[in-house]
């Protein structure tokens, strides 16, 4: 797995590209399907795309919200970057069918 690398420029000034990762899951979600996805060894950061709506949860299963979740648990809507070192998997689920791109680094 690469690791997570910001790219300079030519005059050697930081940018906000990354470098590529060697390691990017594509998960294909049906209208209401949830899937748990298991984190590679040695992610640290998670990088996420999706064709639709995601509703993700770090460490659990995920669903899509029927009612008001107020305590805390909640799953995230559409988290573009997040930590995921020490996670062992990821829950996923979406209204209406999309592809999820999972993008990991070290």
């Amino acid at each position: 797995m690469s690791p997570l690398i910001g790219l300079n420029d030519a005059m050697g000034r930081a940018t906000a590209g990354l470098a590529r990762s060697d390691t990017s899951f594509a998960v294909m979600l049906a209208a209401g399907q949830t899937k748990t996805i298991t984190v590679p060894g040695g992610a640290r950061v998670m990088l996420l795309n999706a064709t639709g709506d995601v509703w993700v949860r770090f460490g659990a299963a995920a669903a899509v919200p029927a009612a008001d979740v107020l305590d805390g648990s909640a799953p995230e809507l559409n988290p573009v970057a997040r930590d995921v070192a020490g996670l062992s998997i990821i829950g996923l689920a979406a209204p209406a069918a999309c592809t999820v791109n999972l993008v990991f680094y070290q």
